[in-house]
């Protein structure tokens, strides 16, 4: 059985300082363990073409500093994050010289111990969307499906963006479900916690305004096949008002997805063992 441990999680706050200051300030009141960040973590607003450079300076500028004060106040408390579907890819390397200073810790196809007999890992990818930014899409499964959208796709590059052929991209690149299995043979499935930025398909995490699913399939079968005991997701930051509900349940995996407002920080605690969920 785990140990006791109190996790803070949250997602999408697309570079919003203020929310990641308040969820500092909610991990110290709160004396939590762990803070657990689910994708989404820069800036999508402002001239598309210099978002690469935007969210470059936010990962410096803001949120390093943000987490070497944490870091320094709180040096017990570890906080696990991931890039999500609007995060550019390139800038992958400041994040990873974070990781590399004790910051943080990331997840995206990785495995952490968390404490005695429960790991953490994570995975990034979503289904394909209708907008732009491709660099952490992917199939969902074999059914290959595409979203069309109104805006151009791109992948981000060290030469910028550039423009791609969206069924080239997806076919040269593992479908979701391919990902999530490996992700299953670097962990122990039934002693994990998973961070998945998309929600597993047709629940009350994956709900839009008219009623629509649009999680993923591959993550609901990663889920049925599996029965991890929690996972976390974000990506549809309405469904939980959509719903009415921030939890389901697929057989006996607790899944959650807090939502996420422009306003109002939407974050919850999870109590190990138990997995009991309050959203804050």
């Amino acid at each position: 059985m785990a140990a006791a441990l109190k996790l803070l999680y949250t997602a999408d706050l697309h570079g919003n300082e203020g929310f990641y200051r308040r969820l500092l300030g909610i991990a110290v009141k709160r004396k939590v363990n762990t803070i657990i960040i689910g994708g989404d973590l820069l800036p999508k607003t402002g001239d598309f073409t210099s978002l690469i450079e935007e969210q470059r300076q936010f990962l410096t500028g803001t949120l390093r500093p943000l987490l070497h004060a944490f870091r320094d106040s709180n040096p017990a408390v570890d906080v696990f994050l991931m890039m999500g579907n609007d995060d550019f890819s390139i800038n992958m390397d400041l994040l990873e010289e974070m990781g590399s200073e004790g910051l943080c810790k990331l997840l995206h196809m990785r495995t952490h111990r968390l404490t005695e007999g429960l790991s953490i890992a994570g995975y990034s990818c979503v289904r394909p969307t209708p907008f732009s930014c491709k660099d952490w899409e992917r199939y969902d499964d074999e059914q290959k499906i595409l979203q069309p959208g109104p805006y151009k796709p791109v992948v981000s590059t060290l030469d910028g963006l550039i423009d791609i052929d969206e069924q080239e991209w997806f076919s040269s690149h593992p479908a979701m479900e391919e990902d999530l299995e490996q992700l299953a043979r670097m962990s122990d499935p039934k002693k994990t916690l998973y961070v998945l930025h998309d929600p597993p398909y047709g629940t009350a995490l994956d709900t839009l305004w008219n009623g629509q699913h649009i999680g993923s399939m591959a993550v609901r079968r990663f889920i049925e096949g599996h029965q991890p005991p929690l996972v976390l997701s974000g990506h549809i930051h309405e469904s939980p008002k959509a719903s009415g509900k921030i939890t389901d349940r697929i057989g006996g995996t607790v899944c959650v997805n807090p939502g996420q407002t422009e306003a109002i920080l939407q974050a919850v605690t999870v109590d190990i063992p138990g997995f009991k969920v309050k959203l804050l």
